[in-house]
């Protein structure tokens, strides 16, 4: 059995093995990626030397080489490529990794998932060239590549402009940054970041950064189209209302080689579910994250969520979480943790995204605006309209909508396509978002082959079922 498991390498995961390490605690991190890091600490691969990246990633860089160095404490085992593909309330972890299959008991167990990128489709947003903001950023921080020559970024957020500062320091020509809220919401908005002069002060050196490059920040704007042959060729972008619908006869057409979208993130809950955490609705993001105490422990004893995962709250928070979580943990087992007190500091951060997450609140016009036949999910190429006429004959919550037209039932299980669907459901039978609900997590939440899956039934009794803990019933490996 092992003593610590955390799951996820990125800042709050990194944060919370270094923490209980030295406390003493043995501990086990898995990553499912080639290297620690996560997203925002994203290391370039070791064939690419550090010149190649634009100064503008130096920071990043640089702290997240401090961060992983902590890995190299003697108490802390890191198996990367490997895949945590279910867990049970009891702790116990099935995994894929080079060796194949295995599973690992563990005493305690701190999830740190991260969050997926939310997008809002479009007419043409499967064309080669497009991607979500967060895709350009890990190309170009791991491999030092450009996603395009003229690109066009789209959506709401801070990300926006720190990924446009990031692409245009590379060499890239940023023919727009497509803001969906306009200069006089964000006044609105002022007094809520009083005090956070930090991010006040990064986001106003990124927009002068901007400006001196030529590039226009378009406030106030969505992407509604897109058009190409065999890649994006054009960007249609239009004023939008403050709900989020088209202002007729404001398209503009921009001639771009590639289009990135962002309109924030949505917690990857699916390990805490199957775990049988509680989750909560967070109104600031629209979507549902993992409620925690504030030790960061969820609902099920010895299960830990930091990070991403029980609320979007960005590197600062992830951090300051994964420290006290680590220290929750280590504690548990009989372990002298750090007893820094970090949870005013961690209370301040928290704080900060909230307001943040008021000011970039994704706007419901944009669902209603979706013509009937933008594909929503690419899986099983389901459309809007397919989703509207599901919601009208009686499929209020997602897990309805299987059986009517398969929306989530593909290769990402609903990750991309379920926050999209939640808001369309919505708002065709009118009830809430928080009411549309979640796609039912499954077994392996990513896929895998099944002889993985199979060799977990081996290790069973002979004619035992393989429970699914979310309900649905047994299913049966044979």
């Amino acid at each position: 059995m092992v003593e610590i498991v955390v799951i996820g390498a990125g800042p709050a995961g990194v944060s919370a093995a270094v923490t209980a390490a030295q406390a003493g605690a043995r501990v086990t991190l898995i990553e499912e990626y080639a290297r620690p890091g996560g997203q925002y600490y994203k290391q370039p691969a070791e064939s690419l030397h550090a010149r190649k990246l634009p100064h503008s990633l130096d920071d990043n860089l640089h702290h997240g080489r401090e961060l992983l160095a902590g890995l190299r404490h003697p108490n802390i085992e890191l198996r990367c490529n490997t895949l945590v593909w279910n867990i049970t309330p009891d702790r116990v972890l099935h995994l894929y990794g080079p060796g194949g299959a295995s599973r690992l008991q563990a005493q305690k167990v701190i999830i740190a998932s991260g969050a997926y990128e939310r997008v809002v489709p479009f007419p043409g947003w499967t064309l080669p060239g497009v991607t979500t903001v967060g895709a350009a950023q890990l190309l170009l921080k791991g491999q030092g590549l450009l996603v395009g020559q003229k690109i066009l970024i789209a959506g709401t957020g801070p990300l926006l402009q720190l990924a446009a500062v990031q692409l245009f320091d590379a060499g890239a020509e940023i023919a727009a940054i497509v803001e969906l809220h306009s200069r006089m919401e964000f006044f609105s908005h002022a007094a809520k970041l009083f005090g956070q002069w930090a991010k006040i002060g990064q986001g106003l050196e990124n927009q002068k950064r901007l400006a001196e490059g030529g590039a226009p920040i378009k406030f106030g704007y969505a992407i509604v189209r897109a058009f190409g042959e065999t890649q994006v060729e054009e960007g249609v972008i239009v004023k939008v209302d403050s709900e989020g619908r088209p202002v007729p006869g404001s398209e503009e057409s921009l001639a771009v080689d590639a289009v990135c979208i962002n309109f924030g993130f949505v917690p990857a809950t699916e390990l805490t579910r199957l775990a049988g955490c509680e989750q909560r609705f967070d109104p600031n993001f629209r979507s549902f994250a993992t409620a925690t105490n504030p030790e960061c422990e969820t609902s099920v004893r010895g299960v830990f969520a930091v990070g991403e995962v029980r609320g979007i709250g960005g590197v600062e928070a992830a951090l300051l979480e994964g420290r006290i979580a680590g220290a929750a943990a280590a504690q548990q087992l009989g372990y002298r943790a750090d007893g820094h007190d970090v949870h005013k500091e961690w209370q301040k951060a928290r704080a900060a995204v909230e307001a943040l997450g008021a000011m970039f609140a994704v706007k419901p016009g944009l669902f209603a605006a979706m013509p009937d036949d933008v594909v929503v999910c690419r899986c099983e190429e389901v459309t809007a309209g397919a989703l509207r006429d599901a919601a009208r004959a009686g499929a209020h919550h997602l897990n309805s909508l299987k059986a009517w037209n398969r929306c989530g039932m593909g290769r990402c299980q609903g990750r991309i396509c379920g926050p999209v669907a939640a808001q369309i459901v919505a708002a065709e039978a009118r009830v809430s978002v928080e009411a549309a609900g979640m796609f039912t997590t499954r077994i392996p939440i990513k896929p895998v082959p099944l002889s993985v899956v199979g060799a977990v039934e081996e290790a069973r009794p002979a004619g035992a079922a393989m429970e699914d803990h979310v309900g649905y019933g047994k299913a049966m490996v044979r």
